[in-house]
C-alpha cells in the first residue's frame, strides 16, 4: 500500500533503447511535489561499483500533474538504473528504483561521474534510494510521533476554540469562561502544530537531517507552503487570545487554521473538489463538538444552573455537528476506499472502522443525554449523571481525534490500476 504509485514509466523498466532517450517521464497515481521530487540515472559495472551517476532536472508534466519529467542531457551506452525519490501532493515520501538498457550512449558527451555530481538541497544521490535491484517501490514507516503530534496538536486546537466559542456565546453565562484553559489548550495545539511541522519536514528528508536549503526548497512547494500557512495560523490565534485578547479574532485566526487543514494529507491529493471541502467541514463541526462537551464539564463543576441552562443549546449544537461529521466522515470514506472490503483488509481501513465504531459510540452518548437526560435536568442527581456521560464522551472523543492523526499518515489502499506491475519489454 502505498501513498502514489508508479503506475508507468517511459522508458519501460527492463526495456532496451537503441539511442538514449531525451527524457524520462514518471506517471504516479497521484499528485507529486517536483520540487521535492528527485530522478537520478546510475551506471554500474558487473562488481556493482558506480561509473556514472547524473542527477537529472525535476519538472511536471504542464499538462498532468501527476507525471514528473526528468531531462536527459547525455548517457553512455549499457543497463542503467533510475532511481527516483518523490513527494506526493499529500506531503508523504515513496521512492523505488527500475533498469533499462541503452545499445548505443552518446559518445561526444561523457555524463558525469558520481564524484563530480554536486548534491542538490534535498540530498545527495548516495542518499536517494537503496542500491538498485529490480522494479519495486519502498516507503518509509508510518512515523508515529508526527502522527501523534498532529492528532494531539489539531485535538487541542480544536478543543480550544470549540470551547471559546460556546464561552463566547454563552450570553449572561460568560462569566464562566474558562479563559486559562482555552489559552492553554491554543498554546499546546499551537506549539504542537509547529513541532509537528519540523518533524514532517525531517520525514520527507532524504537525509533525515535539515538544512537551510532544504526548509527552502520544502516551503517554496505548494505542500510546504500549505503546512506554514496552517502554522502561522495557529501562532496568531495564539497571540490573539493570549496577548491581545481578543476572542473574535482568535476564532477567526483558528477557523481559518482548521479550514486550511483540510487541504493538508490525503484530500490534497485525491479527489481534492470533494474532499478538501469535506475535511474542512469536518474539522470545524468535530470543534464545535469537543468544544461543546468541555464546556458543560466546566459549567458542571463552578455553577450546576449555568449548566443546565447550558445544556440544551450544546445539545442543540451537537445534533448539528454529529450530522455533519457523519456526513463528511462517510464522503471521504467513499472517495479513499476502494471497496467495503478496503475497512478490512487495509490498515487505513482498519483505522476508518474504528473511527466509526467510536463515533457510533459518541452518537449513543449524545442521544442518551438528549433524550435521556435533559429532560429531567432539574434534578440533582441526573445532573450528576450528565457530568459523568459528558466526561465519559470526552475520553471517546480524545481517542477518535488520535486515530485522525494516525489516518494522516497512514496509506489509503491503492486502487486496482495502481496495483499493476510496470510494463516491461523491448523499445524500438
Amino acid at each position: 500500500m502505498l501513498h502514489a504509485t508508479l503506475l508507468r514509466s517511459v522508458p519501460r523498466a527492463n526495456s532496451v533503447l537503441k539511442t538514449p532517450p531525451d527524457t524520462v517521464r514518471l506517471v504516479f497515481s497521484e499528485a507529486v511535489v517536483p520540487e521535492l521530487s528527485q530522478i537520478a540515472l546510475v551506471r554500474r559495472d558487473a562488481q556493482r561499483v558506480v561509473i556514472d551517476s547524473l542527477r537529472l532536472p525535476v519538472a511536471n508534466d504542464p499538462r498532468d500533474v501527476h507525471t514528473l519529467i526528468g531531462r536527459v542531457s547525455a548517457m553512455q551506452a549499457g543497463r542503467h538504473t533510475v532511481m527516483w525519490r518523490v513527494i506526493s501532493a499529500d506531503g508523504h515520501t515513496i521512492s523505488g528504483n527500475f533498469a533499462f538498457t541503452v545499445e548505443s550512449g552518446s559518445p561526444e558527451v561523457a555524463a558525469p561521474t558520481a564524484s563530480s555530481t554536486a548534491p542538490s538541497s534535498s540530498g545527495g544521490i548516495d542518499t536517494l534510494v537503496a542500491p538498485p535491484t529490480s522494479v519495486t517501490d519502498e516507503t518509509r514507516t508510518v512515523p508515529v510521533l508526527a502522527s501523534l503530534l498532529r492528532g494531539t496538536g489539531l485535538g487541542a486546537l480544536m478543543a480550544g476554540l470549540g470551547l471559546l466559542f460556546f464561552a463566547a456565546t454563552a450570553g449572561e453565562h460568560r462569566k464562566h469562561a474558562p479563559r486559562r484553559v482555552i489559552v492553554l489548550l491554543i498554546t499546546v495545539g499551537a506549539v504542537l502544530l509547529v513541532v509537528h511541522m519540523f518533524t514532517w519536514l525531517v520525514n520527507i528528508s532524504p537525509t533525515r537531517s535539515l538544512s537551510g536549503d532544504f526548509i527552502a526548497v520544502a516551503f517554496g512547494s505548494t505542500v510546504g507552503r500549505i503546512e506554514l500557512l496552517r502554522v502561522s495560523l495557529a501562532l496568531l490565534a495564539l497571540l490573539a487570545i493570549a496577548l491581545a485578547r481578543r476572542e473574535t479574532l482568535a476564532l477567526i485566526f483558528g477557523a481559518a487554521c482548521l479550514i486550511v487543514s483540510g487541504a493538508v494529507g490525503h484530500p490534497a491529493a485525491i479527489h481534492p473538489y470533494l474532499s478538501i471541502p469535506a475535511k474542512m467541514a469536518h474539522l470545524l463541526s468535530a470543534s464545535l463538538w469537543l468544544g461543546g462537551l468541555l464546556w458543560l464539564v466546566w459549567l458542571s463543576r463552578c455553577d450546576a444552573i449555568a449548566c443546565r441552562a447550558e445544556a440544551r443549546r450544546v445539545s442543540s449544537v451537537a445534533l448539528i455537528t454529529v450530522i455533519a461529521i457523519f456526513v463528511t466522515g462517510s464522503l471521504e470514506t467513499v472517495l479513499f476506499l476502494n471497496s467495503p472490503g478496503d475497512l478490512i483488509h487495509s490498515a487505513y481501513g482498519r483505522l476508518v472502522l474504528a473511527k466509526v465504531v467510536g463515533l457510533a459510540i459518541l452518537v449513543g452518548f449524545g442521544a442518551y443525554n438528549r433524550f435521556g437526560l435533559l429532560p429531567r435536568l432539574d434534578d440533582s442527581d441526573t445532573a450528576r449523571r450528565l457530568n459523568r456521560s459528558v466526561s465519559q464522551e470526552l475520553v471517546i472523543v480524545t481517542l477518535v481525534i488520535l486515530i485522525g492523526g494516525f489516518l494522516a499518515y497512514v496509506p489509503t489502499p491503492p486502487s486496482p490500476q495502481s496495483s499493476l506491475p510496470l510494463l516491461t519489454g523491448r523499445s524500438q
